[in-house]
């Protein structure tokens, strides 16, 4: 994060075209809502304005469901690159160096926005100039107030009372949210927030869910193939430690599921990734020079031996972190 103006801070939210037939490489720019406020959280700008797209100028289904656009306001719309040239100059004006904004989609979008005028040949430099001040407050936020993962915005402005006049997934609405979780989260208790606790709460349950149901999953495919003698007793000495447990059956379900998607191979690969810990399981024919690059360690193994490196591995390990 840049040395910011501390007198100002410029929130930012900007919609972009989508549909079942435009990728995240391709899409463009329809909209972009900003807000600037001086260090008092008073608000000093607000600035909005569609953009009209050059590879998908007709609207999707998706894009008029989540957006509430009409093809009229895009097709009366200036060029992206105009409607950015103006947001620069706000940023100029209020000498501020970074665009805060929610997840790491905009960047790439903006980036992706960038190749399309490239493409048709159009002037695309403030587009660029915006896309370099971008900086993510997500995971600072989320942080923040102590949530397990990130929560969308709309959620989250809820717990502020904040409900748009319109929709949500209009980029000022959204940039005009963003402001208002951000200064929650500076200037009240945002522990004493009881909504803000209540999500939380169900994130919390929600992860500890899936949690259990991944790991029921990954067990029962550890299990689809019989255990050696050797191993039911291993299993019987470790089955009382979360962790140990937990690594065993990871490294099982690994082997066996791609012992059980490649029935045709004799030979497989237990495989240590360089810089974390993660396994990866392939039939030995699939290891290629890229793999080699980035494997750490690279064990050779039968299908019918794959019990004796299981204990083998597991017997190493002292101290595991799932």
């Amino acid at each position: 994060m840049s040395e910011n103006n501390k007198d100002y801070l410029c929130f930012a939210d900007f919609e972009f075209t989508c549909g079942y037939y435009i990728n995240k490489y391709e899409c463009e720019i329809l909209s972009a809502g900003v807000i600037i406020c001086d260090k008092d959280y008073e608000i000093k700008e607000k600035f909005y304005c569609t953009c009209r797209p050059y590879r998908h100028p007709k609207l999707t289904k998706q894009c008029r469901r989540l957006t509430k656009l009409t093809q009229e306001e895009i097709n009366d719309s200036p060029d992206s690159n105009d409607v950015m040239e103006i947001i620069v100059k706000l940023l100029k004006k209020y000498k501020i160096n970074d665009i805060y904004v929610w997840g790491s989609s905009d960047k790439s979008a903006l980036s992706s926005d960038v190749k399309q005028h490239q493409k048709y040949r159009k002037e695309y430099g403030n587009i660029q100039r915006v896309r370099e001040k971008i900086f993510d407050i997500q995971e600072k936020i989320t942080d923040k107030m102590e949530l397990p993962e990130p929560v969308n915005i709309k959620e989250l402005a809820s717990a502020f009372d904040y409900t748009p006049t319109g929709n949500f997934h209009n980029a000022l609405n959204d940039a005009l949210a963003l402001y208002v979780i951000y200064k929650a989260v500076c200037t009240d208790d945002i522990k004493s927030n009881e909504k803000l606790s209540e999500i939380r709460r169900k994130r919390q349950d929600k992860l500890k869910e899936q949690r259990s149901e991944s790991e029921k999953k990954q067990k029962d495919t550890a299990f689809s193939l019989p255990l050696s003698e050797e191993e039911k007793l291993y299993y019987e000495e470790i089955k009382e430690d979360y962790k140990k447990e937990r690594y065993y059956i990871l490294m099982r379900s690994k082997i066996v599921n791609s012992i059980n998607r490649n029935p045709n191979e004799i030979e497989f690969l237990l495989i240590y990734m360089k810089g974390k810990r993660n396994i990866k399981v392939i039939p030995k024919s699939k290891y290629n020079y890229t793999l080699q690059n980035l494997s750490e360690k690279a064990i050779t193994f039968e299908r019918n031996n794959f019990s004796e490196l299981i204990l083998s591995e597991c017997r190493k390990v002292e101290t595991v972190t799932i």
